[in-house]
């Protein structure tokens, strides 16, 4: 049984579409300890709720059950891993945030669509979903940080590739801070299917 936020009082609006969790792409540790330590430098609000990820599904829309467990198994058990690069950060001049595009975008988007084919999530799209894959240093910040903070980082940010042969189910809790719950392996992982 999952353990779901009870009291959302404290939670912002837009906080309580996530109740029932998410599936996320998660780094391995090597990777995400390093970017971690940034975020926890330049946003320790947003490092607090989450550690690194790629956003991956739409808030659910119903709550995880075995069966819903069974049917995401399904969809995704011909799913190969593979390798996702990351190099220099980036941010925009129209929207406040410093992350790292994440390449290739193919198997994010085939991912996505298949998830989002479940019963899981509701019909209609989130309004997130198609924002490209990224995995974020700093969003709670203005659009002049994002752009000083992106440009302190250029040279000395750390770049690499991880495969990604797993995804994570999290949910948060009543201080709003994602818990894995669950872990999706993808095929040929050598893992069982879900952990």
């Amino acid at each position: 049984m999952i353990p779901y936020a009870k009291d959302t009082s404290k939670w912002e609006d837009w906080q309580r579409d996530y109740r029932l969790g998410l599936i996320l792409i998660m780094p391995p540790p090597e990777v995400s300890q390093e970017i971690d330590l940034l975020r926890a430098k330049y946003d320790p609000r947003s490092a607090n709720s989450c550690p690194t990820h790629l956003s991956l599904s739409d808030p659910l829309s119903r709550e995880m059950t075995p069966d819903l467990i069974d049917e995401i198994n399904n969809v995704i058990t011909d799913v190969q891993p593979f390798t996702l690069h990351y190099d220099k950060p980036h941010a925009s001049t129209r929207h406040p945030g410093v992350s790292y595009p994440i390449r290739p975008r193919e198997p994010i988007d085939n991912l996505k669509q298949i998830l989002h084919g479940t019963s899981a999530f509701s019909d209609e799209a989130y309004h997130r979903r198609n924002i490209a894959p990224h995995m974020t240093i700093a969003e709670f910040i203005s659009i002049d940080e994002s752009l000083e903070l992106c440009a302190q980082l250029q040279n000395s940010a750390p770049s690499g590739s991880f495969l990604c042969d797993k995804l994570a189910f999290v949910v948060p809790d009543e201080n709003f801070r994602f818990k894995k719950r669950g872990t999706f392996f993808l095929a040929d992982s050598g893992k069982r299917r879900y952990d």
